[in-house]
């Protein structure tokens, strides 16, 4: 029988426990607004479920009267709670949000009043008796017209609770609707269940299932509090300002002296290009000798310096990227130095000045915008709507988040939002993006906490066009891999190539060719004609070659008059009738000059790895080298094929 007893009461004991666990998680986080309207609303609902139990455990008409009692105590507190959570953690969307909901503890004392006091009355029930069932025993009665009142009472607060949590989860950015979204699912539980069996969808008592809900919500609530950080990720907002000015840009060589740099990095050394070249960073820089030294993965390095002014000191951000080539080796350095004087001015204004961030965050050159610490908008520049082309009042569109609108405008906006996401959850200081807008403009975005008096009150994002820069880059990354006069790739690039098609060859027993062509009697060419007739028939060789290609072989110039081509996949008939194929067609080419149309014809040695016979890159070259040398020896303008029995190449172990 006692085994029964507790088998019948566990649910509701562990419905109680799980809501005195979340009263008590939300006691602790009292520095957040809303924790003490949910540690109310846990405690009421484990109090209206111990009323049950005591109340189904009395068998006497008064006893069990009194927890009833009770339970609608709790009852009639739970709707307050329940708003008052609502209004407490949506408290800035609102539109009354100067209203003390503790005020409305009045109207649930009075309903407790007309309750307790019903045996006066007999409003509230009418024909109250006590029936056993099974086990336990149930107080039955009728509604009276008190029970309508509460009822108007209990649910006019519930719905206003619900609906500001709706409109809550509507207007939240798309990365904390799934935590609003939690919180509204844990809340509405038990209201559900009350309209569901009250109205008698489902064959159960409402006074039965309601107590158990209390303890689903809880552990939803619970999840939350843990799983999405319910009442302390709340957008917590970031601001600060960011300004755009010329950046100078010097490019250094792998023994770290200077190569190159543009006008701006003259003007601020005060320095002309051809005396900067040549001098090493440290000389122009107060940097570490070890600044080049990156550390494992990493391909930019970003730090601040200070450096003298006209009449004041001027601080400049300094980003150090490393240029790598395909095959992987250092080829050099850009070092870029943004001047951000002006920005850390303007940091310091902002603290006295709002009037003076709006003038100068309009004047930017960089798209800009403020959220405050609920991720509102509360400044932006034209600048920002420009880049993005905004409509008209887009960070105030009710079906759009300012955020969402944002990554709207990008080519993929989930690494935008996640970013922006991690520095909420982690509080990170600063960080960087680089993103692609629809339009073709790449962005360079700053994401920078704004602090006032040591307390993060805001954030601001710097939207900066390095579109011009990007390409910059990406020539210089271009002629790093090219031959500047005929535009193939130089013999470095050719080698990195060839080198990974030759170790693919190996690795899956396909045939590989290398052809290495000369221009037959070049000195000739050049003393007769000029070097620029040279120059314009080298260019014509590599233009009529590249045509007279596949689209998967690769030609490199090897040097002076010599090119080299690599047929992948290709055996040594095939490249012997390639080879042919743009004898002939160099053959066709002419220039006209003072001195008549100039002619070139070529040389061609060919050699070829076939599957089973290992060799390396260089002694695969070595022996079309000798193919071409036999070519001249036989006469010029023909095509040599490199016999093994010519000579004997050892092979890889």
């Amino acid at each position: 029988m006692i085994l029964r007893y507790i088998i019948g009461l566990l649910p509701y004991l562990i419905s109680a426990g799980i809501c005195i666990w979340v009263g008590r998680l939300a006691t602790t986080r009292k520095q957040d607004v809303a924790s003490r309207a949910l540690a109310g609303l846990a405690y009421s609902e484990a109090l209206w479920v111990f009323a049950y139990i005591l109340q189904i455990l009395s068998h006497r008409i008064e006893i069990g009267l009194f927890w009833n009692n009770i339970q609608f105590l709790a009852a009639s507190l739970l709707p307050v709670f329940y708003l008052g959570f609502a209004l407490d953690y949506n408290y800035r969307q609102i539109p009354f949000k100067r209203f003390n909901w503790k005020l409305l503890f009045g109207l649930a004392g009075l309903m407790v009043a007309f309750i307790w006091t019903d045996a006066l009355h007999g409003l509230f029930r009418i024909n109250p008796q006590v029936i056993q069932r099974d086990l336990f025993y149930a107080l039955e009665f009728q509604n009276g017209s008190l029970f309508g009142i509460y009822t108007v009472y209990a649910y006019t607060l519930i719905i206003l609770a619900t609906l500001f949590f709706v409109v809550k989860y509507i207007g939240a950015p798309r990365l904390f609707r799934r935590q609003v979204g939690t919180l509204l699912v844990g809340t509405i539980i038990p209201w559900l269940v009350s309209i569901i069996t009250a109205a008698g969808w489902i064959p159960l008592n409402l006074h039965d299932l309601v107590p158990l809900s209390f303890g689903i919500s809880n552990l939803i609530i619970a999840w939350a509090l843990f799983r999405h950080h319910l009442l302390d990720l709340v957008p917590v907002a970031r601001d600060t300002l960011f300004e755009n000015l010329s950046d100078a840009v010097i490019v250094a060589d792998t023994g770290k002296r200077v190569l190159d740099a543009n006008p701006a990095a003259c003007a601020l050394f005060s320095t002309p290009a051809e005396t900067l070249v040549g001098r090493e960073i440290t000389s122009l820089l107060p940097l570490a000798e070890n600044w080049a030294d990156f550390g494992i993965g990493r391909s930019t390095q970003i730090t601040e310096l200070s450096l003298p002014g006209k009449g004041t000191t001027q601080h400049y951000q300094v980003k150090v990227n490393r240029l790598i080539q395909d095959n992987g080796e250092l080829s050099g350095y850009i070092i870029t130095l943004h001047n951000i004087t002006e920005q850390k001015q303007v940091e310091l204004d902002l603290r006295r000045s709002m009037a003076l961030l709006q003038a100068t965050v309009d004047s930017s050159a960089s798209g800009l915008v403020v959220f405050d610490q609920d991720l509102n908008v509360i400044l932006y520049n034209q600048r920002l709507v420009k880049l993005f082309d905004l409509p008209n009042n887009w960070h105030n569109q009710i079906d759009h988040h300012p955020l969402d609108m944002l990554a709207q405008k990008m080519s993929d906006g989930s690494p935008f939002l996640s970013t922006v996401e991690e520095i909420i959850r982690h509080s990170v200081e600063e960080t960087s993006i680089t993103l692609d807008l629809h339009s073709g403009v790449t962005l360079d975005c700053l994401m920078t906490t704004y602090r006032l008096e040591g307390k993060q009150i805001g954030w601001l994002f710097s939207f900066r066009d390095i579109t011009e820069r990007k390409l910059a880059e990406q020539k210089l990354h271009e002629l790093a891999i090219t031959d500047s006069l005929t535009g193939v790739f130089n013999r470095r690039h050719f080698y990195y190539v060839a080198q990974t098609e030759l170790e693919r060859s190996h690795r899956y027993d396909r045939n590989m060719a290398i052809i290495l062509l000369d221009i037959d009697h070049f000195k000739w060419i050049n003393d007769t004609f000029g070097h620029l007739v040279g120059d314009q028939m080298l260019q014509a060789l590599a233009q009529r070659c590249r045509s007279n290609l596949r689209v998967f072989d690769t030609i490199g110039r090897f040097g002076g008059e010599e090119f080299i081509i690599l047929l992948p996949e290709t055996c040594i008939k095939e490249a012997v009738v390639i080879a042919e194929r743009l004898r002939h067609a160099v053959e066709a080419i002419s220039i006209p000059t003072a001195r008549g149309k100039a002619f070139i014809t070529i040389s061609l040695g060919v050699a070829c790895f076939e599957p089973g016979k290992p060799i390396s890159l260089d002694q695969l070259v070595d022996a079309a080298d000798k193919a071409l040398y036999q070519a001249k020896e036989n006469g010029r303008n023909r095509v040599a094929v490199y016999q093994q029995q010519q000579d004997t190449l050892p092979g890889i172990d």
